[in-house]
């Protein structure tokens, strides 16, 4: 378990280091490796848990190309979550007329009291969390009651066949693409993806885990699996 533990820990400090030199390239090569359905799944997800209330928090806001969209759904303000400064410059550049307020930190011990959160969001992130099941527990506990929970990202379909497939694309066309879209590097930095895929539970477990923190989830399934949208929703009895 400590060999497993050290080794998620340096994909995770390889991920940051990806993510910050790929910035420039984020959203074209993230529209190009979805077949363009990564910000439709973001806007369908939004209309899914929609209407929306009280303050609204994104976990790994990146670059704020979802924050803009949160924005349009939501009543109240906006927080923005990331681990990385360059992406909460970016994202300060990007969205400077929409008064939102940026937290650095991490998904597994969020920097807010119990209860103050009235939507959590993720977008293509909580995949390069440590700790999946403590990332869940803590969005639990900081959402207040009746507030909702929405995950969109990559998924790992339950189908072995289809995982295989998916494996497949990861490893070896979303590097390419990635060199091609983005420009070539010593060190492709869209590699990365497939560790993080790898450690991925199926789509199956992944509702199990939220399910089992929340008392209550549903997916939908894109592209074969390969896509997820989960929402969920915290209640009293939960």
């Amino acid at each position: 378990m400590r060999v497993l533990r050290l080794g998620t820990i340096m994909i995770w400090e390889e991920v940051i280091e990806a993510l910050d030199s790929i910035i420039d390239d984020y959203e074209r090569v993230n529209h190009l490796i979805s077949f363009y359905q990564d910000d439709k799944a973001r806007v369908k997800g939004l209309e899914k848990t929609s209407p929306l209330h009280g303050v609204a928090l994104e976990l790994g806001s990146g670059p704020g190309n979802y924050s803009s969209m949160i924005q349009e759904h939501i009543d109240g303000q906006l927080v923005c979550l990331d681990f990385s400064d360059k992406m909460h410059s970016r994202a300060r550049e990007r969205n400077r007329g929409l008064n939102h307020h940026y937290v650095r930190g991490i998904f597994e011990a969020l920097p807010f009291r119990t209860e103050a959160i009235g939507f959590i969001t993720a977008a293509y992130a909580l995949r390069d969390s440590l700790d999946k099941k403590t990332s869940f527990s803590e969005a639990h506990r900081v959402l207040d009651e009746g507030g909702k929970f929405l995950l969109i990202d990559i998924g790992k379909p339950d189908s072995f066949i289809l995982r295989g497939g998916m494996s497949a694309y990861m490893r070896l066309m979303v590097p390419l693409i990635g060199a091609v879209a983005g420009g070539s590097r010593s060190n492709n930095p869209w590699s990365i993806l497939f560790d993080t895929f790898k450690l991925l539970p199926t789509n199956d477990k992944l509702l199990t885990m939220v399910t089992c923190v929340f008392g209550f989830a549903e997916i939908e399934e894109l592209l074969l699996g390969g896509l997820i949208i989960l929402v969920s929703e915290k209640n009293s009895g939960a």
